[in-house]
Parts: structure tokens; C-alpha cells; sequence
């Protein structure tokens, strides 16, 4: 009798041992019994004969998780902290009754400038490196020559660019280099979609594969390039157990399969551009240049912006709007006693949403219908702070009703499709104004817009955050970079933060610099953070495990930095308490983060919300 350990996949529980008659080998996937339920498992590894008795492996399945796999599973279960059984759930494994995929070979007229060609030339013989280019520079041929490489050394590729970048442009651009070559993948798709691609991409018909993260896990043969896209994107990291950021596990997961990894961005993350060693692409093929004109105001449609939509309008030009806040207005609140409309669930503000007649909560989404007067004190009236999209679209479609507007934002575009859709039509000049929020910086390509209006700079630039300013100047880099690509272009700024913005906007580079040396030693990238996170619904319990858990931190050397009740104290009628521990050594963070774990909380290594 042989004995095995197994890992339940999916399920949070720890290392099990069953015995089959079978040689089993390291990744196959099994089905084992648990609580005599049957589950899949995958084996781990031939163990020794256990002291207590063991049941039997059921079934071997057709399907196992390559050496690669198994091997960035077991990184992230160890700096994320969580159960293997957890982190290997996230990869797709290989099919064992699939043929050895077909070798194949791409050929294109991709022709780069002397400027690209000296950044490939840097990248390729890099294993790691960072893609430093401006707006416009030409990253995405230098990406499509190195697959091209790639490719034709009988290897694959995979492209990783955050969700809502899977816009028909790129995949487009993709596809006329590289045909059937390139296949996509993301979570909006049909599983028989999924199922169809999974095939391509065992039979090797697919060798180039893009997606957002989760394209990162899939069943790729002989991995010689990952492209991590937009690196500075927040979207790769995951807001749920485990924590991991994708981008970093691209690297990680590079070394692994002995592949290039490249991260490219216009406005790189501090950590890329300190880790890593980085080529700059400053030269760019838009024939276009932008005017900035900032306004010493927060969020408001006033006359001066829409007489700039009218104008550009009136050129058949487009517009382009952000704001970071959807719905109509971010907060209501009483004028009387100045309390605020929560949600009974979360310990959040509700948001107003008119068409819906609605205020709604964008953490647990619930609803309830609008009431004006105040709950609290009973004769107060309730105002409303912070300007959404919704409130921003109503007022531009007021002063100019004959205007072709559209909203982009996750209230809007609920699908692929409609992303599609809106795209297409904002491509054609069916769509005069864009209204939107983030959704608008991920890199599409709009290239008639001569207007990019930007409000609630300041909202993000106050978050009481250490990356606020990183995120607030990235923003609107990233956001003016949508217009002046054909034409000149305006970019109307509201913010009363006016030196911040003008210091840097020329060089982000500069900003980076100076943006290091601010931070010192008290924070990333020069030192290393966690967070762990206590959730009950009982009060009590949640600040008690936290208390225990403090005691037994500070008696390991890292450092305590704060704890307490989170900033957003409770969603779904879970109360929430966290602690922030740092220290210059990740090991010695993991360390003691190791020692003191009871299953109390759950850890947010290298955090980037803290809310």
C-alpha cells in the first residue's frame, strides 16, 4: 500500500493523507472522500505510512498540474498564507490524454525604430525588466517582436493586461500579427468558450494567450515570455484570499519556467521602477500635443467645461470626462446634524443613484429607496457631496441636449459586449462624450478625442493613503494619454493641488525620484508591509483576536505600526479590525506573522488598499 498526502483543492483545509495501491505521481489530480462527500484533490507527495487509518484514493482523473505549476502554488501558499489547497485552485491543469502540442511558427512585418529597437535590444537580454514608455512610444510593437521571438523558438506567451483592458483594439492588433496564434481569456467568457480555448491552448494551435491574472494560470507548454501590461494597474492584485498580486507572481513564476518577463507601463509602479532594471521610451508616434489648463475647483460641471465640450463638439471632435466616484453623488448627508445616509450592512456611505429612484451601497449592494429627510434628527434635509458619473452626465446632457452622450462606467457596461459595443461606437462618432471613471485610463485608443476633462483628483490625492500621490498623478496621466493622439488637445484639470500636478506632469520619472526619497525607510518599496484582517459578526470577538494577536506580534521584533478598527469598520454585517505590521526583511515578516497565526485572521502581504 502506498500512502499520500493530498490537498482538497478549493476547500481551506489543511494536508491530508490517503493510501492507494497505485504509484501516483506529484501533481496528479485525484478524487478522495471527505466527510463522505467525494472531492477532487491533488497529490502532493508519497508520504510514510501514517498511525491512524487512512481511506482510500477513489479515482485518478485525466488531468495533473505540471512541476511549474505545483511550484508557483506552493510560493504563493507561502507568502500569501494560505492553504495549498487554496492557491493550486487557482490553475487550470494539463489534460494527460492530450497529444504533445504542435510546434509553430509566426512570421510578421513588425519593424521597429531606432529607439524601440535599442529598449528590445535591452529587454532581450534582460530576464527581467521594466518598459519605461511614454504614451504613444510604441510598447506594444516592442512586445509583439519579442513573441514573435518566442513564439518561433518553439515557445509560448503569455499576455497579461488588467480586465477591462481587453478592449477589440488590442486583441485586434494581436490577431492581424498573429492569427489563431492568440487566443483570449477572462472571467466574462462562456464556459464552452473557455472549454474551446483550454483545447487550442493543450493542442498548441494557441501559443500567445491574453488575458487579465488569471490568464497567468493556465496550462501553457514551455512558458519563454510573460508581458505584464499596465504593471502599475491595481487590478492585478486580488481583493480576496490568497492575496496575491499578479504582477508579481509573473516575475516569480518567470524564474520558475526559466522565461522573459517584461513589465511595461507610462507611469511604472515605485516597486518596478526600484526592483528592477528599466529601459526608457520617451519618443512618441502621436502626431498630437496636449494643453493643460487647470481650474481651482474640485468636481463641477460649469460653464467653462461645457462651453470646451461645445466647442470640440462643434470641430467633430470627442470628449472624454473622468471622475472617480459613479452614481450620481458619492455621499448624502443631513444639513442639520451632519449625519450621513449608512449602509445598515456596512459601515459605509450610500451612494445616490436617481434613475433608480435608489441609494445603494457599492460594498454589499443593497439597496433601499431614497429618503430625503433625516433619520437621525428627524426635520433635517439631506445634501449631497461628491459629484458621480451618473450627476455628471445629466448636467453636460442638460446644457447641451443635442449632444451624443454615454456613460462608462461598472453601472454601464455590465458585459463584454457592451464594452464591445460602446467602444465601437465611440470609435465610429456615434458617441460625442465619454462620461466614466477608471474605466476610461486602461488604455484604450481614442483617437479623435481632443478634450480630456479630469475632476476628483483631489478626493483620490486626500486618501489617507501613502500611495495617494502615486495614484493621483498616475491617473491623470494615464487619463490625459487617451487624447491628443491624431490632433492637438486640451486636458481641463480641476484641482486645488495645482503645483503637485504641474511639478511632475512633464517627467514621471522625476516624480518617482522624488517620490523614493520621500518615503525612506518607513515605507514600500524600501521596507515591507503586511496587513492582517479580523472579520466576525460578533463585535467583540473581532477586536478580541486582534488584542491577542497584537500581544504576540510585538514580542517577535517586527514592527507594530498600528492597529484598531478598519477604515471601513464593517461590510456585510461582518465587523472589521486590522493591524499593519512592517519590517526591511519579507522573511522576517512572514516569520512572525507564521509564528502567531490561530486561523484568527486572514493576510494581506505587500497590502495596496487599506481600507
Amino acid at each position: 500500500m502506498n500512502y499520500y498526502e493530498v490537498a482538497v483543492t478549493g476547500h481551506n483545509l489543511t494536508v491530508l493523507t490517503y493510501e492507494s495501491e497505485l504509484e501516483i505521481e506529484e501533481g496528479r489530480a485525484v478524487v478522495v472522500a471527505v466527510a463522505r462527500k467525494e472531492k477532487e484533490g491533488v497529490v502532493l507527495k508519497k508520504c510514510e505510512k501514517p498511525t491512524f487509518k487512512t481511506s482510500p484514493i477513489k479515482e485518478l482523473l485525466d488531468k495533473r498540474y505540471s512541476k511549474e505549476q505545483m511550484a508557483l502554488a506552493r510560493f504563493i501558499s507561502s507568502y500569501y498564507v494560505c492553504e495549498f489547497a487554496i492557491s493550486i485552485a487557482l490553475f487550470e491543469p494539463f489534460l494527460l490524454s492530450q497529444d504533445s502540442p504542435k510546434m509553430r511558427t509566426v512570421e510578421t512585418d513588425i519593424k521597429l525604430s531606432d529607439e524601440q529597437s535599442e529598449s528590445y535590444k535591452f529587454i532581450s537580454n534582460e530576464s527581467v525588466s521594466l518598459l519605461f514608455g511614454d504614451t504613444g512610444s510604441g510598447k506594444t510593437e516592442i512586445y509583439m517582436k519579442l513573441m514573435e521571438d518566442t513564439v518561433n523558438a518553439g515557445k509560448s506567451v503569455i499576455f497579461l493586461m488588467p480586465e477591462i483592458s481587453l478592449t477589440p483594439q488590442m486583441l485586434k492588433r494581436l490577431k492581424i500579427k498573429f492569427g489563431d496564434a492568440v487566443g483570449v481569456w477572462h472571467s466574462r467568457q462562456s464556459k464552452k468558450t473557455r472549454a474551446a480555448t483550454l483545447e487550442k491552448i493543450q493542442d498548441g494551435t494557441i501559443s500567445i494567450v491574453a488575458g487579465p491574472r488569471s490568464a497567468l494560470f493556465l496550462p501553457m507548454q514551455n512558458i519563454g515570455l510573460i508581458v505584464v501590461d499596465e504593471e502599475h494597474d491595481d487590478s492585478y492584485k486580488s481583493n480576496q484570499s490568497p492575496r496575491y498580486n499578479a504582477k508579481d507572481m509573473a516575475v516569480t513564476y518567470a524564474k520558475i519556467c526559466g522565461a522573459k518577463c517584461v513589465l511595461g507601463s507610462a507611469t511604472p509602479s515605485l516597486p518596478s521602477y526600484k526592483n528592477f532594471p528599466c529601459t526608457r521610451l520617451k519618443k512618441s508616434f502621436f502626431e498630437g500635443s496636449k494643453e493643460f489648463v487647470f481650474e481651482a475647483k474640485e468636481t463641477e460641471i460649469d460653464q467653462f467645461i461645457v462651453k470646451n465640450i461645445e466647442n470640440t463638439t462643434k470641430k467633430g471632435a470627442q470628449t472624454i470626462v473622468f471622475l472617480p466616484t459613479r452614481a450620481n453623488f458619492k455621499y448624502m448627508v443631513c444639513k442639520s446634524c451632519g449625519h450621513g445616509v449608512e449602509c445598515p450592512f456596512c459601515s459605509v456611505s450610500m451612494s445616490l443613484h436617481l434613475n433608480d429612484s435608489q441609494m445603494k451601497c457599492h460594498y454589499c449592494g443593497y439597496a433601499e429607496r431614497i429618503d430625503y429627510g433625516c433619520k437621525k434628527c428627524g426635520h433635517g434635509e439631506l445634501g449631497v457631496f461628491r459629484m458621480g458619473t451618473q450627476e455628471a452626465l445629466e448636467k453636460i446632457t442638460q446644457a447641451l441636449p443635442n449632444t451624443q452622450i454615454q456613460k462608462f462606467d461598472r453601472d454601464e457596461i455590465t458585459t463584454q459586449t457592451k464594452l464591445e459595443a460602446t467602444l465601437k461606437e465611440f470609435e465610429s462618432g456615434k458617441i460625442s462624450v465619454l462620461v466614466g471613471t477608471q474605466m476610461l485610463s486602461k488604455g484604450h485608443d481614442y483617437h479623435a478625442v481632443k478634450l480630456a476633462v479630469v475632476l476628483g483628483l483631489d478626493s483620490i490625492l486626500a486618501q489617507n493613503d501613502f500611495r495617494a500621490r502615486e495614484r493621483a498623478l498616475s491617473l491623470l496621466i494615464q487619463i490625459s494619454g487617451r487624447a491628443g493622439r491624431k490632433e492637438n488637445a486640451r486636458v481641463i484639470v480641476q484641482t486645488l493641488n495645482e503645483e503637485f500636478f504641474k511639478a511632475f506632469l512633464p517627467d514621471y520619472e522625476l516624480f518617482l525620484k522624488d517620490e523614493l526619497e520621500m518615503r525612506g525607510a518607513l515605507y514600500p518599496p524600501n521596507i515591507r508591509m503586511a496587513r492582517l484582517l479580523f472579520s466576525a459578526k460578533n463585535r467583540d470577538k473581532a477586536e478580541s483576536d486582534m488584542q491577542r494577536v497584537v500581544k504576540k506580534l510585538e514580542t517577535t521584533g517586527v514592527e507594530v505600526v498600528g492597529f484598531g478598527e478598519a477604515a471601513i469598520g464593517k461590510i456585510a454585517e461582518k465587523y472589521r479590525f486590522d493591524i499593519l505590521v512592517r519590517d526591511p526583511s519579507a522573511k522576517r515578516l512572514l516569520g512572525a506573522i507564521y509564528a502567531v497565526d490561530d486561523k484568527s485572521f486572514e493576510v494581506d502581504m505587500d497590502p495596496l488598499s487599506f481600507s
